[in-house]
C-alpha cells in the first residue's frame, strides 16, 4: 500500500520511562502542573507553559520553605554561634593526637546539638529537589502525556495530517521520516502521533511549505501549539543545546547557581577557625565554582524548561534567604534590646540565653 512505506514493523520514537520510583512523583506533580496550567489556560492561550513555570516553581518553593526556614536558620545560628566554638577549638590548640581531636569532635557536636545548629542543615532541602527535577525532566520532555491541553492539540494535529488525502500526506511526511529513520504507517493513528510528537519546528515549517494553501486547519492547530511551547523564540519542550538563543538558558541557569550559592555565604559570614575549617572552607568554595558549572553543562542536555524551572527555584531562593534573614536578623535584634532593657532594670533577674 502507498500509505505504508519502510517495509518492516513499525517503530515509535519513544521518550524514556520515569521508572516505578520517579513515576509516582511525575504523576503526582504532572497532576497539579496540569491544574495550573489549565488555570492560566482559561485566561490565555499564549505562553501558557511558561506561566505555569513560574507558578508551580512558586509553588514548589513555599511547600519547602519549612525545610528553607530551618536550613537558614541552622546556618544562622552557626553564625552566632562562632565565638563559642571558637573557644572550644582554642582549648585543643596545638593538641594534635587522635583522642584530643575526638574530644574536641565531640565537644563541639554537642554544643551544636544543644544549641539547635547544624552544618547539615542544608542537605536535606537538595536531596528532595533531585526527585522533583527528576520528575520535572518526563513532565517537560513529554508535555502531552501529563497536561490534556496539550495532548489534545498533539491530537488534533494527529488528526488534521489524517484529514489530507493519502497521497499528499506520504509525499509530505516521507522526507521527515526518512532523516529520523522511523518506521511509519501513515494511515495508522497512533503510528502518526508518535511522528508529530518528534518533529521540530523546522520539519513543521517543511509541511506547511508542501500543503500550501491546503494547510489552513493544520496551520491553526499548530499557531495554538507554537503559542503554547514557545517563549520568546524558545522551544520550552525541546533540549536547550548550544545555539542562540537555547544556549542562554543553561548560562542563565549556572549563573543564578552561583548567584544563590555565593548570596548565602555571603548572609552567613562565618568566620573559620582551625586547619580543618579552612580546609572545609576551601571545598566549598571549590563547589561554589563546580556546582554552576556543572549546572550549566547539564541544563544544556534537558528540555529548555526544566533550565527555566531551575533558575527561577534560584532567583526565588535568593528573595527567600534575603527574607529569612531580615526576619531573624530583627529578631535578634529585638532579643538584645530586650535583655539589656532588662538587665537594666533588674540586672539579677536576668538569664543566660
Amino acid at each position: 500500500m502507498f500509505n505504508s512505506f519502510l517495509a518492516g514493523a513499525p517503530v515509535l520514537l519513544k521518550a524514556g520511562s520515569p521508572g516505578f520510583i520517579v513515576g509516582p512523583i511525575a504523576k503526582l506533580m504532572g497532576i497539579v502542573y496540569n491544574w495550573l496550567f489549565n488555570f492560566i489556560y482559561s485566561f490565555t492561550q499564549t505562553g501558557t507553559l511558561v506561566l505555569a513555570i513560574i507558578l508551580f516553581t512558586l509553588l514548589v518553593k513555599l511547600i519547602l520553605f519549612p525545610l528553607s526556614y530551618k536550613q537558614i536558620k541552622g546556618s544562622y545560628r552557626m553564625q552566632m554561634l562562632q565565638p563559642q566554638l571558637n573557644k572550644i577549638r582554642a582549648k585543643y590548640a596545638g593538641k594534635t593526637d587522635e583522642d584530643s581531636q575526638r574530644r574536641m569532635a565531640f565537644e563541639i557536636q554537642e554544643f551544636q546539638r544543644e544549641n539547635g545548629a547544624s552544618m547539615f542543615a542544608g542537605c536535606l532541602p537538595m536531596l528532595i529537589q533531585l526527585p522533583i527535577l527528576y520528575a520535572l525532566y518526563y513532565i517537560f520532555n513529554q508535555p502531552y502525556e501529563y497536561v490534556g491541553v496539550i495532548n489534545d492539540v498533539y491530537t488534533n494535529i494527529t488528526q488534521g495530517l489524517l484529514n489530507i488525502d493519502a497521497a499528499t500526506r506520504v509525499e509530505v511526511l516521507k522526507p521527515i521520516i526518512l532523516a529520523k529513520n522511523m518506521t511509519v504507517d501513515v494511515s495508522v493513528f497512533d503510528q502518526v502521533m508518535g511522528l508529530v510528537r518528534t518533529m521540530s519546528a523546522a520539519d513543521w515549517n517543511g509541511v506547511l511549505t508542501s500543503l500550501g494553501q491546503s494547510a489552513g486547519e493544520l496551520s491553526a492547530i499548530l499557531a495554538q501549539k507554537h503559542s503554547i511551547e514557545y517563549f520568546f523564540g524558545l522551544n520550552l519542550v525541546s533540549f536547550a543545546g548550544l545555539r542562540f538563543p537555547g544556549v542562554l538558558v543553561p548560562i542563565c541557569a549556572g549563573l543564578t547557581t552561583y548567584l544563590s550559592t555565593w548570596y548565602m555565604q555571603r548572609k552567613q559570614k562565618v568566620i573559620m577557625g582551625g586547619q580543618e575549617d579552612q580546609m572545609a572552607a576551601g571545598m566549598t568554595k571549590s563547589m561554589n565554582i563546580v556546582m554552576p558549572i556543572m549546572m550549566g553543562v547539564i541544563t544544556i542536555n534537558v528540555p529548555i524548561a526544566l533550565g527555566i524551572y531551575w533558575t527561577l527555584s534560584n532567583l526565588f531562593s535568593v528573595i527567600q534567604t534575603w527574607g529569612t534573614y531580615k526576619v531573624l536578623e530583627n529578631k535578634e535584634s529585638l532579643f538584645s534590646k530586650t535583655r539589656r532593657k532588662r538587665k537594666k532594670t533588674n540586672p539579677n533577674r536576668l538569664r543566660a540565653r
